[in-house]
């Protein structure tokens, strides 16, 4: 059968619907921004190379986001420093732009106790907690 105008025309509105489609699927959602959810301010950022860490100290949310397309994903584990307990690891999964949180509601487990020492061990990349840092849950 020869290819007439119409099918042409067919074809090209068969492709271009499937290149919406193929788009469609790939793009990034509203909620793979490099930032945790929105409507706080935060007590602590910290920042490596491909990791960022958000901590709010009231309500106990801590959020890490993955920052480079580096095939690794971006993790913290939280941890209580003054009573030596290991509390949990944070890890954003889903590649650059994606970010993970928890929050005390969510369970004993994510609850900082006041006025200890919290310690985060986080990274972004290949390594094994390349970077560390603590605060006092105070607020």
């Amino acid at each position: 059968m020869p290819h007439t105008s119409a099918s042409r025309t067919v074809a090209a509105l068969f492709g271009a619907a499937a290149l919406a489609t193929l788009t469609t699927v790939t793009a990034p959602s509203a909620v793979a921004a490099v930032a945790p959810p929105s409507g706080t301010s935060w007590d602590h950022v910290y920042s490596g190379a491909g990791v960022k860490v958000y901590v709010k100290e009231r309500g106990d949310i801590v959020s890490v986001c993955d920052t480079s397309a580096n095939g690794h994903a971006a993790w913290v584990t939280v941890t209580d420093m003054d009573a030596n307990l290991a509390g949990y690891k944070l890890t954003a999964r889903g590649g650059k732009g994606s970010c993970a949180s928890h929050l005390a509601s969510e369970g004993y487990r994510y609850n900082m106790i006041e006025y200890d020492r919290i310690g985060l061990n986080f990274e972004g990349g290949a390594n094994n907690g390349s970077y560390f840092v603590s605060f006092v849950n105070d607020h």
